[in-house]
């Protein structure tokens, strides 16, 4: 009986660092997602300027920002599902009780998990595939297609720390 205290009071040092770990990281994402989206503001700027008013389109930058705002939805999933920002139809939600409601999130996030390890996997392998077949992209850039594609699997792994962290604070009912 002397070593319940000890275990249990482990088990919740273990959750509260594994819960800040996926807070860091998740806003790390964020903060990367935040930065992208001004570099593409800023780079459709001067194209649109180059195109416009001295009549040198830069080439590529639909390609380079087309990669970009992969990026920056991949790298901000995870913050956005930390924060409750996320996308989710609440219909089913709405109308449920408190003890449907604590089912229904327990299920949205099995799901959230569920879905970004099928995604890792798939990206995983189309990075492996895009590398050792050499795959470029066919526009201006010509960039190894597994450098964008790699934002993918970094996604997916940021947003299964997030909905992980999530699962375990709803099923412990503790906030970080």
């Amino acid at each position: 009986m002397s070593g319940e205290p000890a275990t249990h009071e482990e088990a919740r040092r273990v959750s509260s660092l594994l819960q800040g770990g996926a807070k860091v990281l998740s806003r790390i994402g964020g903060a990367l997602s935040a930065a992208l989206i001004l570099i593409v503001l800023a780079v459709t700027f001067v194209s649109v300027f180059n195109r416009y008013v001295l009549g040198k389109p830069i080439m590529g930058v639909d390609e380079g920002t087309g990669f970009l705002v992969v990026a920056i939805v991949m790298f901000g999933a995870a913050e956005a599902l930390r924060r409750g920002d996320h996308i989710r139809i609440d219909l089913l939600f709405d109308h449920a009780g408190p003890r449907m409601r604590w089912h229904l999130e327990l299920w949205s996030l099995a799901s959230v998990i569920l879905f970004s390890a099928l995604l890792l996997v798939a990206a995983w392998h189309t990075v492996l595939f895009s590398r050792a077949f050499g795959a470029y992209s066919t526009g201006y850039l010509s960039v190894p297609m597994w450098i964008p594609q790699s934002t993918m699997v970094v996604g997916a792994l940021l947003l299964i720390v997030a909905a992980l962290a999530a699962l375990l604070e709803h099923i412990t009912g503790r906030r970080t």
